[in-house]
């Protein structure tokens, strides 16, 4: 059994990982403005990408990005290098052209997989950590009342 941070942590760089790769697919046939391709159908990240766009109108994009990665709930288990790495992303979206725009989504695809690769490796180290934990606390118990 894994911590729910662990799990929710997971879950938002899965969904990320998807509006990331949808996003590039976007870029390559679509001329839209960044508001329009930011929406998703992502639960976990929904919020954060409708705070971005509701404030790229009315200030710049580091300021939208600033704000919408500062509204991400904590109960999500983000450290600050994963906010870090959203505020890098969304900063810097939209402000080259095409080309620059497809290789600003292979890096951060590749860095969200790196990311979630780790993760999911440090939450089956910590799952086996809680079953040998949960496993000597039994037999503990159990040879105190014998």
């Amino acid at each position: 059994m894994i911590s729910r941070k662990t799990t929710n942590r997971i879950l938002f760089f899965e969904q990320l990982l998807l509006f990331l790769t949808a996003l590039r697919e976007k870029l390559g046939y679509t001329l839209s403005d960044i508001s329009t391709l930011l929406c998703t159908e992502q639960k976990m990240i929904e919020p954060l990408l409708i705070t971005m766009s509701e404030n790229l109108m009315h200030s710049g994009t580091k300021k939208a990005a600033k704000t919408a990665v500062s509204s991400i709930s904590s109960s999500y288990g983000l450290k600050d290098s994963d906010k870090k790495l959203l505020l890098d992303f969304f900063s810097e979206l939209g402000l080259s052209d095409c080309d620059g725009q497809l290789a600003h989504c292979d890096l951060y695809i590749s860095l969200v997989k790196q990311l979630l690769d780790s993760q999911r490796e440090e939450s089956i180290k910590k799952s086996k950590l809680y079953r040998m934990l949960g496993t000597f606390c039994g037999i503990g118990a159990g040879l105190f009342f014998l």
